[in-house]
Formats: C-alpha cells, structure tokens, sequence
C-alpha cells in the first residue's frame, strides 16, 4: 500500500525560500499573512520526481526533451490515457465523435446537463444552498445551472483521479485531460501549483479490492469499516467525515454541504467513491437504514472526539491514515474557483502542437 506524508501547517514569512528536497512551499493566495503549506511527496510514485511543473501548454513538449526516452514513454502512456478517457467523456455527452479540429469551436458541454436526475435529487438534498454565489458565473447560465454545473465539474474530477496509484499519476492524468479539454475548443482550468496540490489523488491512499477486503475482515461494524474507507480516499478532517449526512450517498458519491461557519455560504463537497470501495459505503447506508436511532449522520459513532475512534479502527487493521486536509484547500475545489475566469489565447507554437499530440516533435527548449 502506498503511504503517504502529509503537510504540516506553519507560518513563514511571505518570501522565496528554496524548497527543500521532495517539497515545495505552497500558498493559496489568501489575503493577508495566511499560514502556508509545506507538503511533502508521495513515496513510491517514482512518476513524480521527474516530471516537469509545467502547465499543459508545455508539459508533455518539456516531459520529451528532460526525461529518458524510457522515461518519456512511462509518462506519455499516462498522459495518453487521461486524454483519451477525456475525450470520451466528451463523445458520450455530446454524441459527436472526436474531429481535434482546433479551427473548430463546439458548443460548451455542461457537466450538469446530461444527469438531471442526480442533480434534482441532490438540489433536494442540499435544498439548495447558496454555493452558487461563490462561484464566476458563465455568460448566459443562471445561478441554478452554473451551481449544478459545478457539482458536475466536482464529480468528473473526482472520479477522473478515484483509483489513481499516486501524486505523480494524478498530474500527468490531469494534463492530458486539459489537453482533451483544449482539442474540443474548451478549457479545463487547474490550480497553478497542481504538482504540489492536496486533496484527492494527491495526498490520499489508493483503494483497491485487496484493501477494502482486508478492512471488512478486521471491522465487526460495517459503519466503522465505511468511515475507515472514506478517509483514505479524502483525507477528509475528523470534522468533516462527521458532518455528513446519511442522505449524501448517490452511489457513486457523497454530496453534501460541510461545515464553514454561519458567516459563508456553505461549501458543496463532492466526494467520488472509488469502484472498489462503493460496497463499504453501501453496507453503511443499509445500516443506518435498518437502524434510524444512530441520527441522521452516515458515520456517527465511527468518528469519536477528535477522531480518535477512526484512528484505533486503522491501527486495528494495520493501516496508516494520510494527512487529513479540509476540501476548501483540495485541488479539486480551487479548480472550481479558477473555472470561468477570462484567459488569454493559448499561442499555438509546437509545444502545444506536440501536447494535443498533432505533431511528432516538440519545439527546441525555451530560451535557446
């Protein structure tokens, strides 16, 4: 099982300071003296150490000239298949087959269209909360449409990363999405310092059948097994995992409001279950189901005071949990504050070409 060390909090003067090995200083442009992260990477995901920290104009083009050519072809199979798992994505929505015609400009194809059902159940869930307002809101969508657009934006997200093996994985699956994203005349907006994010694929621990198995043998409460489950793929605060409501299940994922305080409006959390864990979370609801005293949370009584409950459930099955972080500082939530700002054009010079994978050969490295 891949391990994880996490950020701690500390606070540093807001100035350059080289990173040590294997970190990176990392803010999230907060007003005023803000504390900042220091995170540390992902052991045994050897896709990271050499990747480039490029945005997808120049990520693969820099991938091709720095790494090995064995190298290059590891991470050029992962980016391949973010793109074309992107595009599919894309064919299934809109019906149309792939033309990665960059003269074209298709239609925008909103996360929320195609799945009305879930997003008027989960409008009934959340009832519906304010979140739209934090949100820039596309030309020509209303408040309701922009909201359920960015539950989709949550959700395709996190189910493009559910499963992934690790930090440096994750990166190089996004990049090629952006680069999907691109050849159908959209763009897939991610935070600047992706490389160094927190939050799903990035700082949590991949679940597979092997491990889900190993945790239901060692759990006697089905409900204690779920939240076990949980945490590793969010790496959700003890806070969070307690606030969410037994109503929050769609299946495929836990959407809810979590706990920001009076004076905000309230934040919408999107957590995708990976495949392998969908059977946990269902033996949980089923519980809560067959025994309504618990209350009206999915993981009461598997939390306890400050987590500690959680935290003897895996020392009992003999895994160790990933630095927990709250979903306002996950990658995933800042690329929903990036999306709908005002880019320039991407120049179309051969590093981009080469990303969009419509020439054989990048650029010479910049500068020379």
């Amino acid at each position: 099982m891949t391990e994880t060390t996490g950020p701690t909090l500390r606070s540093t003067p807001l100035q350059y300071r080289v990173p040590e090995p294997g970190t990176r200083q990392m803010g999230y442009r907060d007003a005023g003296h803000s504390p900042r992260l220091r995170v540390a990477l992902t052991t045994g995901d050897d896709l990271l150490a050499r990747i480039p920290d490029s945005d997808v104009a120049t990520f693969r083009g820099d991938a091709y000239r720095r790494l090995t050519p064995a190298e290059f072809a590891r991470v050029d199979a992962v980016y391949t298949q973010g793109l074309e798992a992107a595009c599919r994505w894309f064919t299934t929505r809109s019906g149309q087959p792939c033309r990665h015609n960059l003269d074209s400009r298709t239609d925008p194809i909103w996360f929320g269209r195609n799945e009305v059902a879930w997003a008027d159940r989960m409008r009934t869930v959340l009832r519906p909360r304010p979140a739209a307002r934090r949100f820039p809101p596309a030309r020509a969508v209303g408040p309701t449409d922009e909201w359920l657009d960015i539950l989709g934006l949550y959700r395709f997200l996190g189910g493009f990363v559910a499963g992934s093996r690790g930090r440096g994985h994750t990166v190089v699956r996004l990049r090629g999405a952006q680069a999907a994203f691109l050849l159908h005349g959209m763009r897939l907006e991610l935070p600047p310092d992706l490389n160094y994010s927190v939050g799903t694929g990035m700082t949590t621990v991949r679940l597979d059948t092997r491990t889900v198995e190993w945790i239901r043998a060692r759990t006697a409460d089905p409900v204690d097994a779920a939240a076990l489950a949980t945490m590793l793929f969010t790496g959700a605060t003890a806070v969070e995992l307690g606030c969410v409501p037994r109503v929050a299940s769609t299946g495929d994922a836990l959407v809810f409001t979590g706990p920001i305080g009076y004076s905000q409006a309230a934040d919408v959390y999107v957590w995708v279950i990976p495949p392998a864990a969908r059977p946990l979370l269902e033996d949980a609801c089923a519980y809560r189901e067959n025994h309504p005293e618990g209350g009206l949370k999915l993981f009461t009584g598997a939390i306890g005071a400050a987590g500690a409950r959680l935290r003897d459930t895996a020392a009992h099955c003999g895994i160790a949990l990933p630095e927990s972080h709250h979903w306002h500082r996950s990658w995933i939530r800042q690329s929903g504050l990036l999306r709908g700002q005002e880019q320039p054009e991407y120049v179309r010079n051969t590093d981009l070409l080469f990303g969009l994978r419509l020439v054989s050969r990048p650029g010479p490295e910049r500068g020379e």
